[in-house]
Order: structure tokens, then sequence, then C-alpha cells
């Protein structure tokens, strides 16, 4: 990947859309993250678990809920692959598998832009 596609890469969270919904609140941004990436991780356990038994509906209901709460904190790219996620809680195991080292990929990038671009973690 060259420096220019890195560049033209969106944000892992929209800051813009994030403070206008908080206000600006640095104490409530804090919190916030904190919940949701507390969520986030559980969620992702839900998945595996899902996996690992062919729970078709713990997929849905963990991607749905995991899909909610990336759209609240602004990680706008993370949201669209929990929403393929949570579009095909019949698909096979492989198909799982591959979509949710997808998800991490995107949750690191989402905690990493947390820890670099707003101090937390």
């Amino acid at each position: 990947m060259t420096k220019a596609n890195i560049e033209s890469k969106e944000p892992a969270i929209d800051l813009e859309f994030l403070r206008g919904i908080i206000d600006n609140d640095k104490q409530f941004e804090k919190e916030l993250f904190e919940i949701f990436v507390d969520t986030a991780k559980r969620n992702i356990e839900k998945l595996e678990d899902s996996i690992e038994s062919g729970d078709s509906n713990s997929w849905y209901m963990a991607s749905h809920a995991f899909k909610g709460a990336a759209t609240s904190v602004g990680a706008f790219t993370l949201a669209e692959i929990l929403e393929k996620a949570q579009q095909s809680p019949e698909e096979n195991r492989t198909v799982k598998k591959n979509v949710l080292a997808k998800i991490k990929t995107d949750f690191d990038e989402v905690l990493d832009f947390i820890k670099n671009n707003l101090g937390h973690y």
C-alpha cells in the first residue's frame, strides 16, 4: 500500500460525528469508549462462540449489538462489516471465520485510533 492510499483511508472513528453527539464532553467520551471497548470484546467472544456452536441466532444478535455500538461511537467502517455479518447469520463456518477476522482487524484499528488520537488506553 502506498502512502497516498494510507492517507486517503477513512479514519477508524468519525470524530466530528462523535463530538457533535457528545457535545465535546471529554469525560463522557472517555466513559463511552470504555463501555464500547468492553462491549466489543464481549461481542467478539459471542461471535466466536456462535461459530463453534453453529448458533446462527447468536451470530445475528452479537453482530447486531456490536454494529449499534460501533455506529454510536462513529466507527462506521467497523459498523459496515458488522452489517454484513448481521445479514449473513446462515453462512458456513469458514465464511464466518473470515468475516470475524475482518471484524477483529477493524476493531484493532479502532483501538489504535482511540489510543493514538484520543489518549485513552
